[in-house]
């Protein structure tokens, strides 16, 4: 994918990923944690505001093909899990 970031979130992470509309492509859940819960928010700051996805459990290793827009930017907030990557490109379109 042409003009693609990722973002690497770490345990605990609760971060804006960008304050600008873009894509969101693909979720990587690179290992399983008990009691995981991956939240990702169309919002501009870091909390729970505006939540579109969620992903709760303790086998969630995989690839999450999403291909979503988030107007406002993209946050996510990690509570227990490690090892997420969040595939993503600048913009509003798919």
């Amino acid at each position: 994918m042409p003009g693609t970031y990722k973002y690497l979130a770490s345990a605990g992470d609760d971060n804006v990923i960008t304050t600008e509309p873009a894509v969101l492509h693909k979720i990587i859940v690179g290992k399983d944690v008990a009691s995981s819960v991956i939240k990702v928010s169309d919002h501009i700051s870091t909390g729970d505001a505006n939540v579109v996805i969620q992903l709760e459990g303790s086998a969630l290793k995989g690839v999450y093909e999403v291909e979503m827009v988030f107007k406002a930017g993209i946050c996510a907030d990690l509570t227990n899990q490690t090892n997420v990557t969040f595939i993503w490109s600048p913009g509003g379109a798919i």
